[in-house]
Order: structure tokens, then C-alpha cells, then sequence
């Protein structure tokens, strides 16, 4: 099964590199059967590329059905503009009035991963439900359960999973019972009661139970509520929602690590520096990735930055907290980051630095622009490439010391052998420093070069001549100013070059940002990069955490959760040139 992407919707020039960019990533399965009965609504088996072959090999009478699934992979990769694409043609076709139904709730998910709740919550209150088959009704009770959630319409969501699990096999009910359970318990006392009063009238017992149990969770009595729950017990002695008793401590400590869904009206804090030293550098970059992100998103979240060169972080961080802040975004000052973590900080934090230690906080997720992350990608990518005796070139100063130990690190755990270390002094001594290090021992087959554009060009040039050309050759985000492809292609030829995805290829997007900064180097738009992604990750971070399976494709790269809570950035790789 391919890994889930949520893409996010991007204007003009961002929209276009980056669906560029998911075309180059995405594998692409080969074979298509004209014949093949899609099924528009069950489970989403394969990637975006694979449903558009489908549909242009469909016969006729299969097209409808193809691009309702198309339209369902770019979104749920967060293509969002090329889902609109194929909505318009679906409603251009469409005939019957489900055909119309159907096309109202792929828009409205197409919304919803935008971020446009209220938007998917009117289409979908248009929709003539009763004339809805079952797949398609099941599909719409759990997207319609999503977007009341996220619009705080709990008492809809819980009725809209109950009303899917009448439906489903009963291997599944148990999760939708919780999910339902769970959305009833938010809802005000005053709408359930008049929902259980419905319930009660049109004799529907197992809502009236769910309804029952919401309100008795309500109740801040002890004593009160252990009477009404053995009450309880009694009235429903095998209803579904006495099972979730024995894991309510364990759902509540998830939804304390996860947080929730992030909707319109909510509070993002953002802890940036932006006065000082530091705002020209790095705040004023992440912040305008930040602004850029939320208006490509066109939701309404309210944005609020502290200025950390103002004020202490644990002053910050109660105004945060007084704000009802969901999500903190920063710091990405090493010091503050360990501030805040010294807070044991109550909402998840979007950590833009590691800070200088990482304390066991299970809500604190680092999204940084940490050199390691380069070398634990170039570990990856070299095994992925079957290399088998690896060599690492780097300078012989701190940071190319800490770069040789870093790979050196994510090599020995995953192949238990170390790499060989390399180290020059300056552009003076590259070649006799390559020819001791390769004269003697020619079976490299992998090399990692950290160093400047022009020191990883005379390095790879040098190392030629004792290995040739048999050798992969690698670089990282140091070898890429990341400003124009021609550079790359002059000083990198026949180099593999793993960076940000949006660093390998000449765009408006750049260039905009360019203007923006007119001085802005590779590490600038790289933090403009960070701070769009940031944004877009606060905004799913309940869902990566709960689905390890998905990852953000952003302009970073690709972002996911881990089982243990690690976030990962996966960058994209380039052979350049020949």
C-alpha cells in the first residue's frame, strides 16, 4: 500500500512546483485494464498517478466512478488544486441527481483537507442522504462526523458515526463507537438533552444509551456519578458503550500527546524571534513562510506571533496558554527551546530547533533545519542504493567533525560497520588530502562530500582519479546555495544532490521569495521553507500522530510522525547532470 501524502494547496507558482515535484516523487504502477470495475468509495490503495492511468484506459461506462477516485487520491495527497480539476470535470458529466450528491461530498472533502470546514459542512448538509447507496452513505457519515468535529458540532459527529456503524461489519463498530462515544461527551448538556428526547420518541434505545452516558461524564459529582452509572448498567447491560470503560484513562492520555484537530477559530502561538539580531536572519524568513502557508490555506486560524527577543519564554508561553493556544510553533533559538521544554509545555509544540538537550516530552515534535538530518538522509539514500564500503569527505573543523560522527552514527546502527572518515584542511590541501585517503584503498563505492560548492566540486574531481566513476557520489543541502539550477548543474555534475525539494529546481517561487529578501541565500529560503511547513504540520498534527502511515509532502520535504513520536523529514534526491 502506498504512503499517504497530504499535499497543500499552493497559489500560483507554489501550486505548480509542487505538483511537479508529486509527479517526480510518486512510484507509478505500470498495466491498466480498461475493464477494471473501480469502486469509487472503498479504501484508497494506490497513489494519485495509478487512478489517472485507470481512467485514461477507462471504457466509458467506468469513467465517473475513476475520477471520483482521482479526485480522492490528489486529495487526500492535499493536491487540492488538481482535485478541483477533476471535480469540474465530474460535474460536467454528471447526470443523475446522485451523480450531483456524489460530486457535493468529494468537493466538501476536498475543502476539508483544506482546512475550509465550514464550506464542507454546507455542502454537505445539501446532500439528499436517504438516496445515497450504501458506500456512499457510509463514506459521507464519516467525512460529515470529521467536519462537525472540527466546526465543534459534536453532537452532530457523534450522530454521524452512530449512524455509520448501523452499517458497518461488527469487527469495526468497537472504533466508531468510541469515536462516537468520545464526540457526544463534548457536546453541550442542553443539545443532548434535546437529542435524547428525539431518540427517546422515535425508540431508538442504543442512541438514547450513548446520549445517556455522555451526560452522566458530565457530571462533576464522584458519588452522583458512580450511582448514575450503575444505574446505568443496569438500564443498558449490553450496551456497546460500557466496553471503551476500561480504556477511557488510555484514550485521555492519547488526546493529551495527539492534541486536536486544528479548525477555524482556533489559536496557533508562534515564538519567533522578531526584534534583534536574529529577526533578520532566521524569524523574519520562517515568519513569512508562516504567513505564506496560511494564506496558499485560506482558512481562518488565528495566527499569533511573540516576540521572543521581547519577552522570557515561560512569560511567553502563559500569554500563549491565557491566548487558548492549540499548538505552540518554535522557538528556534537552542536556549529558548530548552525554556520551553522546562515548562513541560501543556499543548503540542512545533520545536523549530533541538535546543541543547530533548527532555522525554511526548508533545514536542522538531522540525528543524539540523544539519543531521541531512546525514541521517544520506544514510538512507546510500542504503537504498546497496552501498556497501562508504567514505565521508569533510572538512577538519567542528561542524565537519560533527557531520563525519552524525553519518558515521545512522551508518553503524543500521549496518553495524562504521564509515570511513576523511578530513581536509582547506581548498589548498583537497587533493593530496583525497589522495591519502583513496589512493590506498580504491573499493569505495560510496562518497559523501560536506563541504561548499566549489570544495565538493574539486573534491569529487580529485576523488576521479583514484576511484573513478564506478563510485556513487553524494551532497547535501552545504554543496546547494539552492539561488539558480544552472549553478547546480555547473558545480555538481554527476553529483547526487539530497535537499529540500523545492531547492532542486528553478522556480517563481524562489524568485518571489527572493524579492521578498533580496539578500536571501539557500539557509533563508530553507527557513522560509520550514516555517510554510510548520504551519501546514500544525494544522494535521493529530492526524500524522494517530495515522503513522501519512506524511506531509512539503516544501522541506516529506513529514511524518514515527511510532514513538519522532517526527521525520524525508529530502528529496537528485542525480545532477550526466
Amino acid at each position: 500500500m502506498f504512503t499517504k501524502h497530504k499535499h497543500f494547496k499552493l497559489s500560483s507558482v507554489f501550486y505548480t512546483l509542487l505538483f511537479l515535484s508529486t509527479l517526480n516523487a510518486c512510484s507509478v504502477l505500470s498495466g491498466h485494464d480498461s475493464k477494471l470495475k473501480p469502486e469509487p468509495f472503498a479504501a484508497m490503495e494506490h497513489d494519485s498517478s495509478w487512478y489517472s492511468s485507470q481512467l485514461s484506459a477507462s471504457v466509458p461506462e467506468y469513467n465517473y466512478d475513476w475520477q471520483i477516485l482521482l479526485a480522492r487520491a490528489y486529495s487526500n495527497e492535499g493536491n487540492t488544486g488538481a482535485a478541483s480539476e477533476v471535480l469540474s470535470q465530474m460535474r460536467e458529466s454528471a447526470i443523475t441527481p446522485l451523480q450531483g450528491n456524489i460530486a457535493d461530498i468529494i468537493e466538501a472533502q476536498i475543502k476539508s483537507k483544506s482546512g475550509n470546514y465550514k464550506a464542507a459542512a454546507n455542502l454537505l448538509n445539501s446532500v439528499n442522504v436517504m438516496s445515497l447507496p450504501k458506500d456512499v452513505a457510509n463514506y459521507y457519515y464519516s467525512l460529515s462526523a470529521r467536519v462537525n468535529e472540527a466546526n465543534g458540532k459534536y453532537l452532530d459527529a457523534g450522530l454521524n458515526y452512530l449512524n455509520l456503524a448501523d452499517s458497518i461489519s461488527n469487527n469495526d463498530k468497537s472504533e466508531i463507537y468510541e469515536r462516537a462515544s468520545s464526540a457526544l461527551s463534548k457536546a453541550a448538556p442542553k443539545d443532548l438533552m434535546n437529542a435524547f428526547r428525539q431518540s427517546k420518541a422515535n425508540g431508538d434505545d442504543l442512541t438514547c444509551g450513548f446520549i445517556e452516558y455522555a451526560l452522566i461524564s458530565k457530571n462533576q459529582s464522584a458519588k452522583s456519578k458512580e450511582r448514575l452509572l450503575k444505574s446505568f448498567e443496569e438500564k443498558y447491560p449490553d450496551h456497546p458503550v460500557l466496553s471503551k470503560k476500561a480504556t477511557q484513562h488510555e484514550t485521555a492520555s492519547n488526546e493529551k500527546a495527539f492534541g486536536n484537530n486544528i479548525g477555524n477559530g482556533d489559536t496557533i502561538a508562534v515564538f519567533l524571534p522578531l526584534t534583534g539580531p536574529y529577526a533578520k536572519i532566521i524569524g523574519n524568513p520562517v515568519k513569512i513562510g508562516i504567513l505564506s502557508s496560511y494564506r496558499d490555506r485560506g482558512i481562518s486560524v488565528n495566527l499569533k506571533f511573540y516576540d521572543t527577543a521581547a519577552s522570557s519564554i515561560p512569560v511567553l508561553y502563559n500569554q500563549a496558554l491565557n491566548d487558548k493556544a492549540k499548538v505552540i510553533i518554535g522557538p528556534i533559538i537552542k536556549e529558548q527551546v530548552n525554556e520551553l521544554l522546562a515548562q513541560r509545555p501543556a499543548v503540542p509544540v512545533i520545536a523549530l530547533n533541538q535546543g541543547n538537550s530533548q527532555p522525554n516530552v511526548s508533545n514536542v515534535y522538531y522540525l528543524t533545519l539540523a544539519p543531521e538530518n541531512d546525514m541521517f538522509n544520506a544514510s538512507l539514500e546510500m542504503q537504498r542504493d546497496r552501498i556497501q564500503s562508504p567514505v565521508i569527505i569533510a572538512p577538519r573543523n567542528e561542524r565537519g567533525d560533527r557531520m563525519a560522527n552524525s553519518l558515521n552514527s545512522y551508518w553503524s546502527a543500521a549496518n553495524n560497520k562504521g564509515i570511513s572518515l576523511c578530513y581536509y584542511e582547506d581548498m589548498n590541501t583537497i587533493e593530496n588530502t583525497v589522495k591519502g585517503c583513496l589512493n590506498s584503498y580504491k573499493a569505495y563505492d560510496g562518497v559523501y562530500i560536506y563541504g561548499t560548492p566549489l570544495e565538493t566540486s574539486k573534491i569529487k574531481d580529485s576523488a576521479r582519479a583514484y576511484i573513478g566513476d564506478s563510485a556513487t557520489y553524494y551532497a547535501g543541502a552545504k554543496s546547494n546555495d539552492g539561488l539558480t539550477q544552472s549553478a547546480i548543474a555547473t558545480s555538481l555534475n554527476g553529483i547526487k544532490l539530497g535537499d529540500q525539494p523545492w531547492m532542486l529546481k528553478d522556480s517563481g517561487a524562489k524568485q518571489r521569495i527572493q524579492e521578498i529578501l533580496p539578500k536571501a541565500n539557500g539557509d533563508t529560503l530553507r527557513s522560509f521553507a520550514i516555517g510554510y511547513d510548520s504551519l501546514n504540520l500544525a494544522l494535521h498534527l493529530h492526524d500524522l500522530t494517530a495515522n503513522h502511515q501519512q506524511s506531509i509532502r512539503g516544501l522541506s520535504g516529506d513529514i511524518s510522525i514515527s511510532e514513538n513520536g519522532k517526527l521525520k523529514r524525508i529530502i528529496t534526491w537528485i542525480k545532477v547532470g550526466n
